[in-house]
């Protein structure tokens, strides 16, 4: 099944998610009766899938290089046009594009929103293991010059205990070339300041180092993550001021964590770029001494 598959060979079992994109299913496959997550993205040109092909292949490739564990994996793609009963509800796209994964058990947002619920605060011992996995993953993914771009509690999804990276929808090759021109990817709440003040002046172009920029989007994760609570995200959004951003953190963490677990937060979310770690830098300084 190494790199595509049969989609007449799944069952379709539930939905499990629902995106701009498409939907996501949980499915069985019938020769092993195993189960796997089935992405089915609507689309309505031949461009369109080619630009889908391209970022399931990036993933697939790395994958199949690397034996990467800290990566949802996937297995492969298809697409088909829409049949005719599925015009009804589809009218405005052409095809059905599939990608096969790995069943994740939870994406990290709601394991938050289920903590936050019951009161249940990660100690730091998890935060640092959920770290750990994460940067070592994504400067695995630095290292073959694969930047993620849209780094989110929802996109980290957690396998068996272990939290790995997934969706790559907006990911991109940066051809060894960290500071790069390129138009505006994330998701808002967890954009780095550079990314946020050119939204906010409704830049569709900059100019910038997009591993740091990763770097503050998973700082801003493992600070949710810390807190449990998104007005903890709000409060340092719009800060300019990395001395503030300190203050801050200290305000909402020292009472759990420790200052070396804050220290590092408070370097992932440094608002000059300049002075921000990438995520080899990460992995070598805090993990690796």
């Amino acid at each position: 099944m190494e790199g595509s598959f049969n989609i007449e060979e799944f069952k379709f079992i539930k939905q499990i998610g629902e995106g701009t994109f498409g939907k996501i299913y949980s499915t069985q496959w019938n020769k092993n009766n195993k189960e796997y997550a089935m992405k089915k993205m609507f689309l309505k040109t031949k461009a369109e899938i080619k630009r889908n092909k391209e970022q399931t292949d990036l993933v697939f490739n790395f994958l199949k290089k690397t034996g990467n564990n800290g990566v949802v994996k996937i297995y492969g793609s298809q697409c088909k046009e829409i049949e005719d009963q599925d015009k009804a509800e589809n009218k405005d796209y052409e095809y059905n594009f599939y990608v096969l994964m790995e069943l994740a058990d939870i994406d990290w947002e709601k394991e938050i929103n289920n903590r936050k619920l019951s009161k249940n605060y990660y100690t730091e011992g998890e935060i640092y293991k959920i770290m750990r996995q994460l940067i070592k993953a994504f400067s695995e993914l630095q290292k073959n010059y694969i930047t993620h771009r849209d780094i989110k509690p929802q996109n980290i999804l957690i396998v068996n205990n272990n939290y790995k990276i997934g969706d790559f929808g907006e990911a991109k090759i940066t051809e060894g070339n960290n500071i790069i021109k390129q138009s505006i990817k994330g998701t808002e709440l967890y954009m780095s300041p550079i990314l946020f003040t050119a939204l906010n002046k409704r830049q569709s172009i900059i100019i910038h180092n997009t591993f740091k920029s990763d770097v503050f989007s998973l700082g801003m994760c493992l600070f949710l993550a810390s807190t449990l609570s998104f007005k903890s995200l709000y409060d340092i959004r719009e800060v300019k001021d990395s001395k503030v951003i300190k203050k801050i953190l200290e305000k909402y963490l020292i009472v759990k964590y420790s200052y070396n677990f804050v220290n590092i937060l408070v370097k992932m979310l440094e608002v000059d770029e300049n002075l921000r770690p990438d995520f080899i830098e990460l992995e070598n300084d805090f993990f690796y001494k």
